[in-house]
């Protein structure tokens, strides 16, 4: 058994991280799918390679479309019945969140995937999906607003499927509410599970909104508190999906900000900094987290390692409280470079008290080359110089122990005393390329 204070929760004394079992933690992280409890046998091998490595942060998306893949409920003479589930479906999402307790591994749990609920070329997703009126015994497309065809991309139209409160579909949404009652009911008793409404979605905030307050009225049923996010579509976090977000921190205790991931450079860290800043205005901190980091220099493009492995740092570095490699084509998922680093970063931020660190690029007077500061001023720096430049740091302190550590080797590589009389230090990485550094007064 466990108790309230083993849950995943906000950390009590820095909101922007986790804690669980009662410790502050990172979430570190990259599977093969998305939907790893619907791949039974690649679910083990991803999670023992992932614990191995240091990793402890998963995607759960309840996501059906994949050849093999269980959909949620009972087959009936061709058609399905959403007033009957699927006990295979349940069990091995059970089995999923189990294995992962057992290694100490946080699942992200995201409710509706609108890549499930369109026809995609060939693929003829929504055709074959139970939710849709020619292939259930519940409703049909006369006494409800979905459409038996719909092959317009998610990111262009909302389908009707996410428009239910908003159409007032009071059928649709009494078979979406049982569905979503028994997601929580199948999963609540578990402390490693945080829940996300949708992946990448671009629906009117009546949806949104509408399953927060469902899923907490549920959650508080049973006696849990849950921790609840949305994932918006737009890249741009600034833009106003995403204020649905950090403007309800009563219903929404973490933030989702994977779809930044698609940006690269400066624009990528500089919208995190921006968006934990605006979070200060609504409620104050809350954890930042990416269930997913491309690789890819854009959609339906192969991903590059290196741009892969850039954005992860980046995102430590801007204080988010996860990073997760995403699936391929357009991530690299779990493969030895991703291994790697997951390793590299854990083994790193394990050395210096990462949790009383906020990010700090004031403190880097070298506007023009790229580097990245995680300090806590007077004590430690953190230093992420993804091409290995010369910089400036203005630490405010004369004197500082300066510590590298090659990524690729997973180890610290030499030390050395830096002392400075205008308290700033002129910080020479070893060679070029990926380095990190740590300087401390101790």
């Amino acid at each position: 058994m466990f108790s309230d204070d083993d849950r995943i929760r906000p950390w009590r004394d820095n909101r922007y991280y986790w804690e669980y079992n009662g410790k502050p933690t990172l979430l570190l992280g990259g599977s093969d799918e998305d939907n790893l409890f619907n791949h039974p046998e690649l679910m083990m091998r991803n999670l023992e390679a992932l614990a191995e490595c240091g990793g402890n942060y998963i995607r759960c998306t309840l996501s059906c479309r994949d050849p093999g893949n269980l959909w949620p409920f009972a087959m009936v003479d061709g058609r399905y019945d959403l007033d009957r589930f699927d006990a295979r479906f349940w069990g091995r999402l059970r089995s999923c969140l189990r294995e992962a307790r057992k290694r100490d591994i946080i699942v992200q749990v995201e409710l509706w995937d609108p890549h499930d609920f369109w026809d995609r070329g060939d693929a003829k997703i929504w055709s074959r999906n139970p939710w849709n009126p020619a292939m259930n015994v519940n409703y049909t497309a006369e006494n409800t607003r979905l459409k038996e065809r719909w092959d317009i991309h998610p990111s262009t139209q909302p389908t009707p499927f996410f428009l239910s409160p908003v159409l007032k579909d009071d059928v649709l949404l009494s078979y979406q509410e049982k569905f979503v009652v028994k997601v929580l009911e199948e999963t609540l008793d578990f402390p490693n599970v945080l829940y996300c409404i949708d992946n990448e979605v671009r629906a009117p905030p009546e949806w949104t909104l509408y399953w927060a307050r469902l899923v907490h009225r549920v959650a508080r049923e049973h006696g849990v508190e849950v921790q609840l996010t949305e994932m918006w579509d737009p890249w741009d976090l600034r833009h106003e999906l995403h204020s649905v977000t950090y403007a309800h921190p009563e219903l929404f205790t973490f933030t989702e900000v994977s779809q930044n991931n698609w940006n690269s450079g400066r624009t990528h860290y500089e919208r995190l900094i921006w968006f934990r800043n605006t979070l200060m205005k609504y409620g104050g901190p809350r954890p930042m987290n990416n269930v997913k980091i491309y690789g890819a220099p854009e959609p339906r493009k192969q991903a590059i390692p290196e741009l892969n492995v850039d954005r992860f740092w980046k995102c430590i570095f801007a204080g988010c409280a996860s990073a997760r490699f995403h699936r391929p084509p357009t991530g690299i998922g779990l493969t030895e470079t991703s291994r790697r680093t997951i390793k590299a970063a854990r083994t790193f931020t394990s050395s210096f008290n990462l949790f009383n660190c906020e990010p700090r690029p004031d403190l880097i007077e070298d506007a023009e080359r790229e580097a990245y500061c995680l300090a806590e001023p007077g004590e430690t720096y953190a230093l992420y110089l993804p091409r290995g430049s010369r910089v400036k740091l203005r630490a405010g302190i004369s004197k500082v122990k300066t510590m590298w550590f090659n990524v690729e080797k997973c180890r610290f590589t030499g030390t050395e005393t830096l002392v400075s009389e205008d308290y700033v230090f002129r910080i020479k990485p070893p060679s070029r390329g990926l380095w990190l550094a740590l300087l401390s007064t101790s």
